[in-house]
């Protein structure tokens, strides 16, 4: 709390020349640049010298444009300054970031109108309202179904059953119990986050958790028990856990047909994608994340301690925009999307949405806590007319059945 500490002392005694220059030379970066400018701000703007502090703001948005905080204040100093285009843009970036939150969208329309954007302001109110219809807080839980003995074999149900428990907590290394990597550091095996899905293994082969682990095999013995047509798919696997449970699934039923694809670039996610605007909202670096970058080898050598590599398995390598286009295969009946960026969410459903055979699964991963992911999932049904049920996994992952 050191600048923040100093800055406060001069600004109740006045000296704002004093205050401004040791705020204006603090690097954005700086973790208390964002508590020093919530102190400056207010009083630059009651002094009448608001056009000082938008310049210093505008430099920390050149650093990082989509801090929430950041365009708060800029709102803030373009009201100040009467800067009414300059407040349309700012509370427009504020609406892009949080679409489902009031208050952006409020003001934003609101300011819409008074522009005589009418349109504009409908589009705005349309984007608002499926992200308040969709949220995750109201959307069904999925409920397990049941676990039932099949009158024929039951021996052989509780061994298939009790091979994929096992291998729900080989992936997840649940069974010993691994330390998780948070930004660089490992910190102890805790039992909640790693069911949760909210830690990064050290060694485990998936970080979507129990509960995601248990959903998905559920909704493969769901496909294979109904005869939907149709491959197992994955776009964004990292080391492959989730695929390696889907062809557990597939050895365990003695499916000798359908394979495993699994889809990624095998070097990590990449930088936003020009040729989506939205891509440029993200409030998250993936592509700067070194522990997300698992190459294709190991991979494979992931599927070969299990023993489950074979001729079914297929690792399909690149960025999606190369490689889903030309997407080899036939039909789906799973899809699993857990690219994260607005741009791969959007390539995945664009390029294989139509293969999803009809009673097939749709699965979006990253939907509760990635809102780039979430913005695509939306856009996308809005633009073909979904309207299948969305159903949540848990606090991350939503799925739909394709109708058929």
């Amino acid at each position: 709390m050191q600048l923040a500490a100093s800055l406060k002392p001069l600004i109740l005694r006045g000296s704002l020349d004093e205050a401004f220059s040791l705020w204006s030379i603090a690097p954005p970066t700086d973790p208390e640049f964002a508590t020093a400018a919530r102190l400056v701000v207010p009083a630059f703007i009651s002094a009448g010298r608001a056009a000082e502090v938008s310049h210093v703001l505008e430099t920390a948005a050149a650093s990082n444009p989509n801090l929430v905080w950041l365009i708060q204040l800029q709102v803030q100093v373009a009201t100040a300054l009467g800067d009414q285009p300059g407040r349309l843009r700012h509370l427009r970036h504020a609406f892009e970031l949080q679409p489902g939150t009031p208050g952006p969208y409020a003001a934003l329309t609101a300011d819409l109108v008074s522009a005589d954007m009418a349109d504009s302001a409908d589009a705005v109110a349309q984007e608002h309202a499926a992200h308040v219809c969709f949220a995750m807080q109201r959307l069904t839980t999925w409920q397990a179904p049941p676990k039932t003995e099949l009158a024929v074999d039951p021996q052989s149900v509780r061994t298939r059953r009790l091979f994929l428990d096992l291998l729900e907590r080989a992936v997840s290394n649940w069974i010993y119990g691994d330390a998780a990597n948070v930004m660089g550091k490992l910190i102890p095996f805790d039992p909640d986050r790693r069911r949760l899905g909210k830690d990064i293994p050290e060694h485990g082969h998936t970080m979507i958790g129990l509960e995601r682990l248990r959903h998905l095999r559920t909704m493969v013995e769901e496909v294979l028990e109904r005869g939907v047509p149709g491959d197992l798919v994955e776009a964004g696997v990292w080391r492959g856990g989730a695929c390696i449970l889907m062809a557990g699934v597939l050895e365990a039923w003695s499916d000798d047909h359908r394979r495993v694809v699994a889809a990624d670039t095998f070097a990590g996610l990449p930088p936003p994608d020009p040729r989506y605007p939205k891509d440029a909202l993200t409030t998250f670096n993936f592509h700067l994340r070194e522990e997300l970058s698992i190459g294709a080898a190991q991979v494979r050598s992931n599927f070969e301690r299990y023993g489950l590599w074979g001729p079914r398995v297929v690792l399909l390598e690149g960025l999606f925009c190369n490689t889903l286009p030309q997407y080899p295969y036939g039909p789906i009946a799973v899809l699993r999307m857990d690219g994260d960026l607005y741009s791969s969410t959007m390539d995945t459903l664009v390029h294989l949405y139509d293969r999803v055979s009809p009673g097939g699964i749709v699965i979006s991963d990253d939907y509760g806590v990635v809102i780039d992911a979430r913005r695509a999932v939306l856009d996308f049904r809005a633009q073909r007319g979904i309207t299948s049920e969305m159903l949540r996994v848990d606090k991350d992952a939503v799925f739909w059945r394709k109708p058929g």
